[in-house]
């Protein structure tokens, strides 16, 4: 029989922010904010990417993370990375982390607003949305929120 195990890789993720600002005297001297950062995750085996059409404006669960694999979740522990890309050139997406009591009191979630042809990126699952901030809750989703028919794209790696 065949070796059909798959090998783990490494992620390479690389962040280019490219700005050259002139002067109004004519001068060829610009000043250069240009940086380029790379992060390597180690161990990446599982991946998961896909392009996602919200159906409407309402909240949409876009991954789900538990303690299984259980239901198409992916183990919390795992995860290394999360990409969020806004596909709209034109709308914002809301995007965001959630410990799972959606609508309660109680619920502690982290979203933000991503920009048309903009992404986000996650490093971990944990969030804290109150304003004490004293210890990180473990997310049970990845949420969006958009127009109706908003395309966005999710990439997830983990271990």
């Amino acid at each position: 029989m065949a070796d059909t195990d798959l090998n783990a890789s490494d992620l390479v993720v690389t962040i280019t922010e490219a700005l050259a600002v002139g002067h109004d005297n004519g001068s060829t001297n610009n000043l250069d904010f240009a940086q380029t950062y790379t992060h390597t995750y180690t161990g990446i085996l599982n991946t998961s990417k896909r392009i996602i059409k919200l159906a409407n404006t309402n909240l949409t669960q876009i991954a789900a993370f538990d303690t299984t694999t259980a239901g198409g979740a992916f183990v919390r522990a795992d995860v290394r990375y999360i990409r969020v890309t806004n596909l709209d050139g034109t709308d914002a997406l809301q995007v965001g982390l959630d410990d799972g009591s959606v609508g309660s009191a109680a619920s502690d979630a982290g979203y933000v607003s991503v920009a048309p042809n903009s992404s986000i990126i996650f490093t971990g699952t944990t969030v804290e949305g109150d304003s004490l901030g004293s210890t990180l809750d473990q997310a049970a989703s990845l949420n969006a929120k958009g127009v109706a028919n908003h395309q966005l794209e999710v990439f997830i790696a983990s271990v």
